[in-house]
């Protein structure tokens, strides 16, 4: 029972660890690390490629050094296949800063644009609004005397006063129709309280005189009817 039951938890053990591929080795990893040469995995005492002896590995290419100048202390980068101090030759001949009388600052290097700064910038910050390049502390339009900014700004402000203007001639030609309107309103209605009154305060007419019906019975007293 107990010789099953190891060989399925070495397998278990197999599938959740790595084997070292050093052929001397052969240890399960269980954080192996893999060789960015030869992509195979290792324990930790032979990632290295030259612990592990590494095929593709070469020296040349990976373990390039770039040596210091021994005059201007500049680092000089060797190309590879190239010998050494054919190269720190031609740069003591035509790059050195102490041979040459050359400044060692690039003139590509950008500086700070605001005036009497002059820091080199190593991270430069550009302006939104003049597109120049600015140190951390002169980044903001306000440190600099953005000239961009400040036309904006009065531009903005310009356009702010002439819709005032216009607003205000517009509520003064707006109040006066209205009080043209009232007083129109107001002399109708003086108007026609007015008439009412006038009408109110005529006479009456006299009524009409009803005429008098003749009579139709005779006067016993009337000569004619004698």
């Amino acid at each position: 029972m107990s010789g099953s039951v190891t060989p399925e938890r070495d397998n278990q053990l197999l599938d959740i660890g790595k084997q070292c591929s050093h052929p001397s080795c052969l240890v399960v990893d269980f954080l192996p690390f893999k060789c960015q040469h030869c992509a195979h995995a290792f324990c930790g005492d032979h990632f290295l490629p030259a612990a592990h002896q590494c095929e593709k590995y070469d020296a040349a290419k990976h373990d390039r050094v770039a040596p210091s100048c021994p005059l201007c202390n500049t680092p000089v980068a060797i190309p590879p296949g190239q010998d050494p101090n054919i190269r720190m030759e031609q740069h003591i001949n035509a790059e050195c800063s102490v041979m040459t009388g050359k400044s060692g600052r690039t003139k590509s290097t950008p500086k700070c644009a605001r005036p009497k700064c002059g820091k080199v910038l190593f991270s430069p910050i550009r302006c939104d609004s003049c597109k120049q390049q600015y140190c951390p502390q002169h980044r903001f339009p306000r440190d600099h005397s953005c000239s961009s900014a400040s036309a904006q700004a009065t531009k903005a402000t310009s356009g702010t006063n002439a819709w005032a203007n216009v607003s205000n001639q517009t509520g003064a030609a707006s109040a006066a129709a209205m009080a043209a309107i009232k007083r129109a309103a107001a002399s109708a209605n003086a108007s026609s309280q007015a008439g009412r009154n006038h009408a109110q305060s005529k006479p009456p007419a006299p009524p009409a005189a009803k005429p008098i019906a003749s009579s139709s019975r005779t006067n016993p007293f009337s000569a004619t009817e004698r």
